[in-house]
């Protein structure tokens, strides 16, 4: 699974992780393989800015679950800083650590985004070069690095590097295509390619009502998104007491369309991850449940998990078989 630690106006930062805790305890009871942190800044309504405290919290709160950063920008961190975090994570942790980088989290106007594709590939060989130095702060068994890509160079890095990549489908499905194909192209000969793939998902009892649930999610994140910057909490909490507007439910059903969101019941679930699989030839699927409150977040982890009981037996197309993961 990749959480962003949602948090609500009113909602306290406690509370908020708490219920990320409650919701990490579930995947690793359902069995699902790993937890990521998605770092973002600045973003209303998202608390997971610094993935590597809230892992080591979540860390101590769960028994078997691989747990990590989804995504950590390399552009925003210096290597060295990162590379001593998560050799301490995986210290206290050990076998529980993964350690997912990215070029970029979200950028404001005016950053110059082709710069920071360009440094990307020497910051990820920094990064990837203290892991192995026996001189690192609590220097022991590094944890596995991953690379999230939303674009093809990102995935053409990871290739060339042998590292395993986690397709970003669930805020680029137009590109999915073409980020699979360069990782599959340029993968250097020194193992085996792993190539995971994200989605966005809401699954209940009933399309009808996995509908409602997501309809509500995109009422809610897209009102937070259009707040004014000094918008108050309790000015943020009357926003959201409205009910959804035509525009909001206009933007919901086009969003139904966008092939890196999932919406249905476990049989619609199912079919759809399915066929995204054979599609991709994906050794993994990592969720990304769509939804504000930790127990629909929950609900979705056991929801998706009876509806993969035939996907994870099924293997995909000269891959193993599928591993979905929390």
């Amino acid at each position: 699974m990749l959480d962003v630690v949602p948090q609500l106006p009113g909602q306290s930062a406690a509370a908020a992780l708490r219920e990320t805790a409650e919701v990490a305890l579930t995947a690793d009871n359902l069995g699902y393989r790993r937890f990521w942190l998605d770092e973002q800044h600045g973003v209303r309504g998202v608390g997971g800015a610094a993935p590597a405290v809230i892992a080591a919290v979540l860390a101590a709160r769960t028994d078997r679950i691989r747990l990590g950063a989804g995504g950590l920008p390399l552009t925003n961190h210096q290597p060295l800083v990162v590379a001593e975090q998560f050799a301490a994570l995986a210290a206290a942790y050990p076998s529980r650590i993964d350690l997912g980088v990215a070029e970029q989290c979200s950028m404001p106007s005016g950053t110059d985004v082709a710069g920071a594709r360009d440094s990307f590939p020497q910051r990820l060989d920094e990064l990837c070069g203290f892991l192995q130095d026996v001189r690192l702060a609590l220097a022991g068994l590094p944890p596995p690095v991953f690379v999230l890509a939303d674009h093809p160079g990102t995935a053409a890095a990871a290739a060339v590097r042998g590292l395993p990549v986690f397709v970003a489908h669930h805020r680029a499905a137009a590109v999915t295509a073409a980020t699979v194909a360069a990782y599959r192209e340029h993968f250097e000969p020194t193992g085996r390619p792993y190539l995971a793939v994200t989605v966005g998902v809401v699954a209940a009892d009933t399309d009808e009502e996995a509908l409602t649930r997501f309809t509500e999610y995109v009422r809610v994140s897209s009102r937070l998104a259009a707040a004014g910057p000094q918008a108050t909490s309790a000015e943020l909490k009357v926003l959201l007491e409205s009910p959804l507007t035509g525009r909001e439910q206009g933007l919901a059903e086009r969003l139904l369309d966008d092939p890196g969101h999932v919406v249905g019941s476990r049989a619609t679930v199912a079919g759809q991850l399915g066929t995204m699989v054979a599609e991709t030839a994906a050794d993994e699927v990592m969720l990304v449940p769509l939804a504000f409150d930790g127990l629909i977040r929950s609900a979705i982890l056991r929801t998706v998990a009876a509806s993969l009981t035939r996907v994870v037996r099924t293997p995909a197309q000269q891959t193993s078989p599928l591993i979905a993961t929390a």
